[in-house]
């Protein structure tokens, strides 16, 4: 697809976006790790990047706030590029919560509690 740039539109550093940048280099996107409580080493390979943030996130929960929290961001980015959305941490995180609630609908009642009590921790 061709767009007129393919910098960063979330943040301000001018850096051509690739999956590295999107998602774990860029400014917003730290300011959303960090109101998650997830912290990536990002000078380690991938899978050791993974694992160390999982082991310091400390929940079983890990993989369905990171998951949630990337679609929320890929979503953000691609209302921005394609429909003239704007920036806003609080569009992100209202789609981030949405899609929590939402899997609590349908996953074991240990992993629905431990979902329900992150969520409250945020607040």
């Amino acid at each position: 697809m061709h767009l007129d740039s393919y910098c960063c539109i979330m943040c301000v550093s001018n850096e051509e976006e690739d999956t590295q940048h999107l998602f774990f280099n860029c400014t917003f996107v730290d300011a959303c790790w960090t109101y998650l409580n997830i912290q990536w080493d990002t000078s380690l390979d991938f899978q050791t990047m993974l694992l160390r943030a999982r082991e310091r996130f400390g929940s079983v929960i890990f993989r369905e706030v990171m998951i949630h929290a990337m679609w929320s961001i890929w979503t953000l980015r691609n209302s921005i590029i394609f429909y003239y959305g704007s920036l806003s941490f609080d569009w992100w995180h209202r789609s981030f919560t949405d899609g929590l609630k939402a899997l609590t609908l349908r996953v074991k009642p240990n992993v629905k509690d431990a979902i329900l009590h992150y969520m409250s921790s945020l607040l």
